[in-house]
């Protein structure tokens, strides 16, 4: 797979992009969610027919055990999806997950979080996409963003689609993300890992971003700017080490390691 078709699937499988839609004349058919889960299986096996997979099995087993060890705690109406987590070999800093329970985690990110407590922060993030329904609402945001997109167009002449993006969706998903960070911790906490490995994962990310000069503005994003990420991640840490201390006197110890 090309770079350029492994961003756009990346794109789909993160629920970050606009909706699909198909154009007949000048008009666009904006297609429903159910639509949208189908090209995301799609796109699921063509990530894993087409894109290499991470070379080293120990990393492969290192990183599935640790996604399990979590997925062992999500709530049961989630236990019997068809969970599955590959590691793929693309620089990527990146990871995310489909509806279905399918996990992609990129090479870049297993090389930039390269211990398993700040793996488990990742993975535990999303998890928690899923379990906190945000999977499914980032799909009917989706669909309600294309819908005012092109009434924004109609009425202004402008590239309507991108302004109800940034208007309407990237507001939204950053909240999302926040809450992902938080949920996630609680996760890793309660899988045994260290919930503070989260601050150190996004230091490394702001880091790498200044060096790189890669950061657009926050109102032009999806996620949270680092720093403040960050921040909101210290303010919400108490809650998690006392689930990681409870977890401990309990006996729970993280059973894989990187």
């Amino acid at each position: 797979m090309t770079r350029r078709a492994l961003t756009t699937a990346a794109a789909v499988l993160a629920l970050a992009a606009a909706p699909f839609a198909s154009e007949t004349s000048e008009a666009q058919i904006f297609v429903t969610p159910k639509d949208v889960e189908a090209e995301l299986r799609v796109m699921w096996m063509n990530l894993k027919r087409d894109t290499p997979h991470y070379p080293s099995e120990r990393v492969q087993r290192a990183v599935q055990c640790i996604a399990y060890s979590i997925i062992e705690l999500v709530p049961e109406e989630f236990q019997d999806l068809d969970w599955e987590v590959i590691v793929f070999d693309n620089d990527s800093i990146n990871a995310m997950v489909t509806p279905e329970g399918k996990i992609a985690v990129f090479g870049g990110l297993v090389e930039l979080a390269d211990n398993a407590d700040m793996l488990a922060a990742v993975i535990g993030h999303e998890v928690s996409h899923l379990t906190e329904n945000h999977v499914n609402q980032r799909i009917l945001r989706g669909v309600g963003t294309g819908i005012a997109g092109a009434l924004g167009s109609t009425l202004t002449g402008m590239d309507g689609q991108g302004l109800a993006t940034v208007v309407l969706q990237y507001p939204f998903q950053r909240e999302q993300e926040t809450e992902a960070d938080v949920s996630g911790m609680s996760y890793a906490a309660r899988a045994g890992y260290d919930p503070a490995a989260g601050l150190e994962f996004w230091r490394r990310v702001r880091a790498q971003n200044e060096d790189n000069g890669q950061r657009p503005p926050e109102w032009l994003s999806t996620h949270p700017d680092p720093e403040f990420r960050m921040v909101d991640i210290a303010k919400s840490l108490s809650p998690a080490l006392t689930e990681w201390n409870d977890a401990w006197d309990a006996g729970v110890r993280p059973r894989c390691s990187l």
